[in-house]
């Protein structure tokens, strides 16, 4: 009889957890996250790929597969699908369950990519931002991206140095495998010099001062004006500010009319959910990441590093910002903040 009666007590225990891990199924869903209210049959995508505390391999730690083996019956999906559209085919609100980041949670059940079926806690997602919330609308087409070969070229107009002289500089930025292999062969590159000072005499004709840029930069975000629409930025001279920042081994950059872009416009549902997924600092600041449509106007040398024949210094490049885009990804796909125009 005692072991009848210890039966029926487990087996009413199994019961008792089997329905509280039981869904209610809702129709609608507003996050308290990104207070957007999400339906069945809407389509969402994925953002970046986040990574597990316990591991150094990427993928996303709040996306899940069912797996029968596993005792909760779920497990983490470890494929990269940024950028997928899902749709939501149910939203799921669980109060207990054995699977922690389902316990008292909604969890969208996803149709995914090759029609796998994921699973979704929709607010952690949202929190680690593994979910494109606000797309970034600034595409800015056929302009440079200041990176080591433009500095290296605007470097050079400033230098007036030859293209026969800084051929080989220029192929280990253009073809940086073939550099590293003529770095200790210096006879075979000589069979190819005269081609790379053709392409780099090319090269000097599209990039010019004077031409605009696109710099990409951390910008750091300081305290939300709400009755102007904006915040306010937070001078670093290790990021976007006054100061003339390194931006490559011999370069540093220098945005003159700093002043004028010193705040970004920002709508105010961009500006809560902005705030409410990224954790300040200790002076109240939240890293972000610009992307800056700048004017190179000149290039001088920085006059804290003294000139030698050993050392050619540090140039500064000198720019006039027309346009400053932010978002919340270093991919500069997403989650866009706000922008501000000359």
């Amino acid at each position: 009889m005692r072991n009848i009666l210890l039966l029926i007590l487990l087996f009413s225990g199994s019961v008792r957890v089997i329905f509280a891990q039981e869904a209610e199924k809702l129709k609608k869903y507003q996050s308290t996250v990104s207070k957007a209210t999400y339906s069945k049959g809407d389509t969402i995508v994925v953002g970046d790929i986040a990574k597990n505390v316990f591991t150094t391999k990427k993928k996303y730690t709040a996306i899940f597969v069912k797996d029968k083996k596993n005792v909760c019956g779920f497990t983490e999906f470890d494929s990269i699908i940024s950028g997928s559209k899902c749709i939501i085919k149910n939203i799921l609100s669980f109060q207990e369950h054995c699977t922690f980041e389902f316990k008292n949670s909604v969890v969208f059940e996803l149709q995914g990519p090759n029609n796998k079926t994921l699973y979704m806690p929709i607010d952690k997602a949202l929190q680690a931002k593994e979910l494109i919330v606000f797309t970034n609308p600034v595409k800015w087409k056929r302009i440079d991206f200041l990176d080591d070969r433009t500095i290296f070229l605007l470097n050079l107009e400033y230098s007036k140095g030859t293209s026969a002289d800084n051929a080989f500089k220029y192929l280990k930025l253009a073809d940086p495998v073939k550099g590293k292999t003529y770095e200790f062969n210096q006879a075979e590159f000589e069979k190819e010099k005269a081609e790379w000072v053709k392409k780099l005499d090319l090269a000097r004709k599209d990039v010019r001062l004077k031409d605009t840029f696109i710099v990409r930069v951390p910008i750091y975000l300081n305290k939300y004006i709400f009755e102007k629409g904006e915040f306010q930025v937070f001078d670093n001279p290790e990021a976007y500010g006054s100061k003339p920042l390194k931006y490559a081994s011999d370069s540093k950059v220098l945005f003159d009319n700093y002043k004028a872009f010193s705040t970004i416009k920002s709508a105010k549902n961009h500006a809560d959910f902005f705030l409410n997924v990224n954790t300040a600092d200790y002076n109240g600041n939240r890293k972000t990441y610009g992307e800056i449509k700048a004017v190179c106007t000149s290039i001088t040398k920085d006059p804290t590093v003294m000139v030698t024949a050993d050392n050619p210094g540090i140039n500064i490049l000198h720019f006039t910002i027309l346009e400053i885009s932010v978002v919340d990804s270093e991919n500069q796909n997403y989650n866009f903040v706000g922008m501000k125009k000359k």
